[in-house]
């Protein structure tokens, strides 16, 4: 059977051209990276619906509710830490989008985590973990009804759910810490997904090992890092925003 992808794609810019991106209201606080992902549709003849469930790593700035200071303050104590400027961040999303609208949700668990049996390879201990759920909104130019390669992350919420195995509300019992430094934080941002382009600035196929890019908030595309890269192949870039 053969996927009518020119008329979902039509039916998402239909209901979407109206919605414009808009740039974050502060600095990035987070940015993570689709290392695997795993996609479902509920027909091949008539999508009406993606699923997908993918495995994200990346950072988070010191300070924010993914890298609290107070965590970080009682990691280096601990002598678990030296002195990062950032936490290393793993997550396990999964989300659904309407392919008659462009509109879905999304939700989820991560992991702040740090080296422990192997300084060479990737942080793995998990020293906080929580879940994170929300809304998303595929965008399209409202100028033209094109999509773009942008969804937006709406009305989404993350929540911390323990630290090194101790549960929020008895962290100040058992770890000396406070529970309040540690509690759900609002937040928004993007999905870039990266695209191929040809020499003349038009969309094309993709191919291994060619160039990439993602589209910027100003509209113009720049290019998909080596360290943004999963074994060789371009990965979808997710920033994070929380809410002042």
């Amino acid at each position: 059977m053969t996927i009518r992808w020119k008329a979902v794609t039509a039916a998402v810019i239909t209901a979407v051209a109206a919605v414009a991106w808009a740039p974050p209201a502060s600095a990035l606080d987070a940015k993570l990276h689709e290392v695997t992902e795993s996609m479902t549709l509920d027909s091949l003849a008539q999508p009406t619906l993606r699923t997908a469930t993918a495995a994200l790593q990346g950072t988070a700035q010191v300070g924010t509710p993914l890298c609290p200071q107070a965590l970080i303050d009682f990691l280096i104590g601990a002598g678990l830490l030296g002195a990062p400027t950032s936490c290393t961040i793993t997550a396990i999303g999964s989300d659904e989008v309407d392919l008659g609208t462009g509109a879905g949700t999304l939700s989820g668990s991560y992991a702040v985590v740090v080296n422990a049996d192997n300084p060479v390879d990737a942080a793995e201990l998990a020293v906080m973990t929580g879940t994170f759920s929300g809304g998303m909104q595929v965008l399209a130019d409202p100028s033209t009804g094109t999509l773009l390669p942008l969804i937006a992350i709406t009305g989404a919420t993350l929540t911390p759910v323990d630290i090194l195995g101790v549960p929020i509300p008895f962290v100040g019992v058992f770890l000396g810490l406070d529970p309040a430094a540690f509690g759900p934080a609002n937040f928004g941002g993007v999905f870039r997904l990266p695209f191929a382009m040809s020499s003349k600035g038009k969309k094309e196929k993709p191919r291994r090992g060619r160039d990439a890019f993602y589209l910027g908030d100003d509209g113009k595309p720049f290019p998909v890092k080596k360290d943004e890269l999963s074994l060789g192949l371009p990965t979808v870039r997710v920033e994070v925003t929380f809410a002042p």
